[in-house]
């Protein structure tokens, strides 16, 4: 297997740009043009390439710098005149004396390929051999595939070409020229000259890949899969078009511009770090969403978002792209806001929104409770900070706020808005400032006050309704709207208050549309209503708070929210039954007991899906350590019996997920391998062989007697890299002190061949059940944790953060060494303190949510 065989190679003292420097070098720089001819093997760890460049310069008195993380130059060239490279932290500088008005560079050199995600990564499939490279260069990786200015606001045009192995595939943003035969049975492969973008959105994919073709109105529609996924490419080619030609229609009308490029494949790619990347033409994602396993509906849904996104992008992002990376929501807040509502008013996932609370908005609302929350439209200082603000906030709370701006100016307005965006800003760049700028124009609102509270501050609000109740109506009805201390800021919000009333035992919902603009407001239109069961202050999601339930609004909750036929607004009251959770004003065992009492008898699939992911943080996270075997034996008890009385499959997947996440124990797993091999047999279910991994993993994190077997007998079943990286997590995750040591070192050491096989013996090392046989790498992680940081990839280095810092049993001594840490930072160490305070945070919180479940007065406060 030709695979590298070091972890990830340190990163140089320096690769970053900052804002300053790139501002100061889109000053200088005009009319940039590139030419790459690239060099593949597929038996080779290393690719060879010329690029040349073009531009035109202003100041010629002053050194410039192109960005290059590349290896070996060979030759340099600079305005005709061969010169001797100067290459330091990552830069190819360009002195005075070889500067001009009129600018040519061409360098021939010969580069490693990245193992890591970024960059240009190289994979080779476990089944059968092949390799497969691909680009992954979002916010700053341009430059480790060729030198180049490499940031969003200097757009060039690129002409590419590639040798390669002559059954390999090679994609890039544009379509090919002309393919003709190279020597040694390869081909070249030259493509037209692309329209101007962005360094980051070049795409360069080759290897083996199968394909299925066809088109939509003219447009050439692609999508690519390595041969080890043939029969997954081929069974879910028919929807993936199908959403991505609703989706181009859709976005059309609604921006009223044409697709600006000249193709449209969608590439599905090994070991790729996050879910997809919107590269000009040519949009890679994880190869994940090529189901190896039946998946639920839910699932279809996810995917066709992520389709629906990055086709957004398409044009909000690569049509028209923000000038540097402070303004990173504009494109993946709107792209996030629009897939939706393609989803809902454009394909048959019509109930999206529900899915849009529970995942995208619920990840928001805990990043903004985060000490280390920030504005929508944040501060990114350089290349390094805007990573850390791919997070959360740009994507799951921005789009929340482009649904509360849609509350506010109407939909007309907010139309009328993108489409004067696109055509003042086609195929350039632009600010928060301009956006914010169109929308003013399309709606006739000025926008600046609301811009300057909802973008540039941060935190969330909380909404209240208070209800007075005389002769059984409504005497007053008074919202209340408060901030945390910390970030004081009160907000206008455009919102619709459900009231839910009984009468002659059925439930009416009616919904008063207000708005409340400061800390109290009292609702007129609401005095006189008959009493209700329950009030709701953000029926149909369009506000972005947090909604405080009154007594009776709980009562009614905790004991009838199933009696609801509005599924959206059961969904908003589960994510505020959580919020009383996490903020302990519920405790973790009241709230698994509604779970167990309401969830098998929903309906509603996704709802369920969503509200069991709680559940399994809840068993992990907020139970109080005596009960989490019992609470967790009780869920596993609850899902078998569901399962065995569903009569849909994806009930039966679901409810069979919930079974294995909350097995515990040894004893726990019997039932669900008796499933999985044939002891019992429940009609139409199949075991599939994810589920067969995740028992595997625990059978040798629980010591069963035969989990080694289980593993081999698996590691038959499924010879992919999926079973590659779940045999390193089952031995890591072995019970014992030998095979704990040797994991820890070879984490530490020379790794496992690959940042993502490295990374699957991380997520092995951890399990609750361990937690005596843990001790001893506590002190070490700590002592580790800054040189990970330090010269690692920051995909590494998070990693390692997040999968062994021992922080699942909301140990008090854990948190305190960890703030010893914090306070030993010096301050250039920023993304270590960043990602260490949230850890930090969540660990305080869990610790205050256990002890509150353990009190023995439900409305005693909350441990300080």
């Amino acid at each position: 297997m030709a695979q590298l065989t070091a972890i990830p190679s340190p990163t140089p003292a320096r690769d970053l740009l900052t804002r300053e420097e790139a501002r100061a070098r889109a000053e200088r720089v005009r009319n940039a043009a590139y030419e790459i001819d690239v060099d593949l093997h597929a038996d080779r760890d290393t690719f060879a390439a010329t690029t040349g460049l073009t531009f035109d310069l202003e100041g010629v008195s002053e050194p410039l710098f192109l960005d290059f993380k590349g290896g070996n130059i060979a030759v340099l060239t600079v305005n005709g005149q061969s010169i001797a490279p100067d290459v330091r932290d990552n830069r190819l500088w360009l002195d005075p004396s070889v500067l001009q008005a009129h600018m040519s560079v061409s360098l021939a050199y010969e580069s490693r390929f990245d193992d890591t995600g970024d960059g240009f990564h190289r994979f080779v499939d476990p089944e059968d051999g092949e390799a497969y490279v691909y680009s992954n260069f979002q916010p700053f990786a341009a430059h480790r595939l060729f030198p180049c200015f490499d940031q969003p606001d200097l757009k060039a045009t690129y002409r590419l070409s590639v040798t390669a192995p002559g059954e390999w595939e090679i994609i890039s943003a544009a379509r090919p020229q002309s393919v003709e035969r190279a020597a040694g049975g390869r081909r070249r492969h030259e493509f037209e000259t692309t329209q101007r973008f962005s360094t980051y959105l070049l795409p360069l994919v080759a290897g083996p890949y199968e394909v299925v073709r066809t088109e939509h109105k003219g447009i050439p529609l692609g999508l690519f899969g390595r041969r080890s996924l043939a029969r997954q490419l081929e069974q879910g080619a028919d929807e993936l078009f199908e959403i991505t030609r609703q989706g181009f229609d859709y976005f059309a009308d609604l921006f009223d511009q044409p697709y600006a490029f000249t193709k449209y494949d969608q590439l599905f790619m090994p070991e790729f770090n996050i879910g997809a990347m919107e590269n000009v033409g040519a949009v890679t994602f994880h190869d994940s969403f090529l189901f190896r396993d039946p998946p639920t509906e839910t699932q279809r849904l996810e995917r066709a978002e992520v389709v629906l996104h990055e086709l957004a992008h398409m044009w909000f992002g690569n049509l028209v792209t923000m000038r540097w990376w402070d303004d990173l929501w504009l494109n993946e807040s709107f792209a996030t806001y629009v897939s939706f509502l393609a989803l809902t008013e454009a394909t048959r996932f019509t109930g999206a929104w529900k899915t849009f609370n529970s995942s995208v908005k619920l990840g928001a609302y805990h990043a903004d409770e985060l000490v280390t929350t920030h504005p929508i439209s944040a501060d990114a200082t350089d290349t390094e900070t805007a990573v850390l603000n791919f997070d959360d906030i740009t994507y799951g709370k921005g789009a929340s706020v482009l649904k509360q701006l849609v509350a506010t100016i109407g939909w007309d307005g907010f139309r009328e808005g993108i489409r004067a965006y696109f055509r003042h800003y086609a195929w350039g760049t632009a600010s928060l400032a301009d956006f914010m700028a169109a929308l003013e124009e399309g709606s006739g609102t000025d926008l600046g006050r609301w811009s300057a509270l909802w973008l540039e501050t941060a935190s969330v609000n909380t909404i209240a309704a208070e209800v007075t109740i005389a002769d059984g109506r409504i005497a007053d009805l008074s919202l209340l709207q408060t901030a945390p201390a910390a970030f004081p800021t009160l907000r206008p919000h455009a919102m619709r208050i459900a009231l839910v009333t009984e009468r002659d035992g059925s439930l009416d919902i009616d919904a008063l549309s207000v708005r409340i603009d400061g800390p109290q407001m009292s609702v007129d239109e609401a005095r006189g209503r008959p009493a209700p069961v329950l009030v709701f202050a953000n029926h149909g999601d369009h506000d972005y708070a947090r909604e405080l339930l009154g007594e009776t609004s709980l009562a009614f909750t905790r004991e009838r929210l199933a009696e609801l036929g509005d599924p959206l607004l059961r969904q908003l009251l589960w994510t505020s039954l959580w919020d009383m959770v996490r903020d302990a004003r519920l405790r973790s065992t009241d709230f698994l007991e509604i779970c167990r009492r309401i969830l098998p008898d929903e309906t509603d699939l996704e709802l369920v899906d969503a509200v069991l992911i709680r559940v399994g943080r809840c068993l992990a996270d907020y139970v109080p350590g005596a009960r989490r075997i019992s609470e967790s034996r009780v869920v596993l008890e609850t899902a078998l019996a569901t399962l065995r009385k569903s009569r849909s499959s994806d009930a039966r997947i679901v409810w069979m997920r919930a079974a294995i996440m909350a097995a515990a124990t040894p004893a726990d797993l019997e039932p669900l391998r008796a499933l999985a091999d044939g002891r019992e047999v429940i009609d139409g279910f199949v075991v599939d062989q994810d589920m067969r991994w995740s028992l595997a993993m625990k059978a040798a994190a629980y010591g069963v007697e035969d989990a080694e077997e289980l593993v081999a007998a698996e590691r038959e079943r499924d010879r992919s890299d999926r079973g590659v990286r779940a045999v390193i997590k089952a031995a890591a995750a072995r019970p014992t002190v030998d095979s704990k040591a040797e994991t820890w070192r070879r984490i530490n050491a020379e790794g496992y061949g690959s940042y993502h096989l490295t990374r699957a013996a991380m997520q092995g090392f951890v399990w609750p059940s361990q937690r005596d046989l843990l001790v001893p790498y506590r002190e070490p992680f700590f002592q580790e944790l800054r040189g990970i940081f330090a010269t690692h990839d920051y995909p590494f280095a998070r990693s390692y953060l997040l999968n062994l810092f021992q922080d699942r049993w909301a140990d008090p001594e854990m948190l305190e060494r960890a703030r010893q840490l914090l306070a030993e930072l010096n301050p250039a160490e920023t993304t270590l303190a960043r990602q260490l305070s949230e850890e930090i945070d969540d660990l305080a919180r869990a610790i205050r949510v256990r002890a509150y479940a353990e009190s023995a007065d439900q409305g005693s406060s909350p441990p300080g």
